[in-house]
């Protein structure tokens, strides 16, 4: 694997890969042009029950945590304790932005809408793929998906897509029963078209960049 003076270095990328995630993805809430189907679903909670939007996805992503553990049937290990460390802190960086950096923030314009939205995507896909590149922090809904995918001998992105299908069926169902803002939108739809290509491009180029290290 890597060096100890690599393993310090690439953990100090991987906090500010997050730092930046965090960021991409408040950017992208605070646009309201609507977002990934999970963020949309985990906006969607957050009015519901009055709770913070970086909590909600720490608890939402604590139970797919909880799910990968009882599925794999293996105890604890360090990558898991960073994994759940990492994806706790970055709801709390996520409410960070919103609720303190950017809670003035009324972006009127729909243009400017779409530019910070566009920026917001950049933002968490490249980071995003540092991350996965890195290796060093896997996600738990991504970690939950390969191993349903290796019972079930699915591709992760059949998985993937079918949780996308799941957080869909219930953002909207929730909406219509609460009557609460819609995050499904155009942004869902550009979310779609670019997230997956942003993703893999940062991932294979950081990939190569770290193959050189």
């Amino acid at each position: 694997m890597y060096s100890d003076t690599s393993n310090i270095k690439f953990t100090i990328y991987s906090a500010l890969a997050f730092v930046l995630l965090g960021l991409g993805i408040s950017l992208q809430i605070k646009a309201a042009i609507g977002q990934s189907m999970f963020n949309a679903f985990a906006l969607t909670l957050s009015d519901t029950f009055n709770l913070k939007i970086g909590t909600i996805l720490n608890i939402i992503n604590l139970l797919f945590f909880t799910s990968y553990l009882i599925i794999r049937r293996t105890r604890l290990n360090y990558t898991d304790i960073v994994q759940v460390i990492a994806t706790i802190a970055n709801g709390y960086v996520i409410n960070f932005f919103v609720y303190y950096v950017f809670s003035n923030l009324t972006i009127e314009i729909y243009i400017y809408k779409i530019i910070i939205f566009l920026i917001g995507l950049a933002l968490s896909s490249i980071n995003l793929g540092i991350i996965l590149a890195i290796g060093i922090v896997k996600f738990p809904l991504e970690s939950l998906c390969l191993i349903i995918g290796d019972i079930l001998k699915k591709k992760l992105s059949t998985i993937r897509m079918s949780f996308d299908i799941i957080f869909l069926i219930n953002t909207l169902g929730i909406t219509f029963i609460s009557g609460n803002t819609l995050y499904i939108r155009e942004g869902t739809i550009i979310s779609f078209i670019l997230l997956s290509n942003l993703l893999g491009i940062s991932y294979t180029f950081f990939k190569k960049q770290l193959t050189k290290e």
